[in-house]
């Protein structure tokens, strides 16, 4: 078996498509098709099921595949292996992360990272959560930056916590509500039975984040479906809609502002999230891997201080 050949038949696999499989693969779409029928002649059966434009795996094909992922997992954690232990201290991580946070994270911390490893590059995935944990199990990624609650853990993933967050529901200010708050709010997070809020309209962000899965248990707990005047996929959109007196939302309590026009409360029960490092369980981890987890540690532990 061709490795290089393995490797273009995933392609077709993850791509659904030999002309995106070719495009991505740098090949042209008759040179891969050429590649496929002659690995199909030699095995004696189809290994791709042509439905119009998207190619299925045959069941000959699952277990083609099941082996070529195999192989080419071997090939990737041989290679990591040889790198780290040579000390040449070159390579690449792939490592996903948030738009917002996640990417101020990142432009923290790679500098000093730098420093000890120039000759490490990086590969750059932004996502939410859900997305990230489907890359990190389709190993289209090493490292993931992401957010886990209890609840909530994939047992094929393993969590580095690094900071753990309340989410906190915020008001503006002029609400007549706010006085509930008390002084220094953002220190205090006092608790607020949510009925209360039963008739107002929320900014809330996108079904596809962790934090509305949290925020939709919220709202089970006070048994109503809130009023939703929007949802949006940037967390820093529907804070800015507290901070200009438009509607109340829920955040992480790392957008909390002691100086901006509102005020944070927590919910009853308060929920909590922890911000990870996450890994498939198993993965081979270098040194300038390990390093980079360290360092968003100490970027977590700065943050919480």
């Amino acid at each position: 078996m061709d490795l290089r050949q393995i490797e273009n038949i995933v392609a077709i696999e993850q791509e659904q498509s030999i002309s995106r499989a070719a495009e991505k693969l740098f090949l042209t779409q008759s040179a891969l098709n050429q590649q496929l029928l002659r690995l199909e002649k030699e095995l004696g059966v189809p290994l791709f099921e042509r439905r119009k434009h998207t190619m299925i795996p045959t069941f000959a094909g699952k277990i083609y595949l099941a082996t070529a992922h195999r192989m080419i997992d071997m090939k990737k954690e041989t290679y990591k292996i040889i790198q780290d232990i040579s000390d040449e201290n070159a390579g690449e991580i792939s490592v996903a992360y948030s738009p917002e946070k996640g990417s101020l994270m990142f432009s923290h911390i790679y500098p000093i990272f730098r420093r000890r490893y120039p000759n490490v590059t990086f590969s750059i995935h932004e996502a939410h959560v859900k997305k990230m944990e489907s890359m990190l199990l389709q190993k289209d990624v090493t490292l993931a930056c992401i957010t886990r609650t209890d609840k909530i853990c994939h047992p094929d993933i393993e969590y580095v916590d690094t900071l753990k967050e309340l989410m906190v529901l915020a008001l503006p200010s002029s609400h007549p509500l706010a006085r509930l708050a008390g002084s220094r709010s953002w220190e205090t997070f006092p608790p607020l039975d949510l009925t209360l809020l039963r008739n107002e309209s929320f900014a809330l962000v996108a079904k596809t984040t962790r934090m509305r899965s949290m925020i939709d248990d919220a709202f089970r707990a006070a048994g109503f479906i809130p009023k939703v005047l929007f949802e949006s996929s940037s967390t820093a959109t529907v804070v800015n809609m507290v901070k200009n007196q438009v509607c109340p939302a829920f955040f992480p309590q790392s957008y909390v502002d002691p100086a901006a026009p509102m005020v944070y409360f927590s919910t009853q029960p308060k929920q909590y999230w922890f911000q990870t490092v996450a890994y498939l369980k198993g993965e081979y981890l270098t040194k300038p891997e390990k390093y980079f987890i360290e360092l968003v540690k100490q970027y977590s532990a700065g943050r919480k201080g």
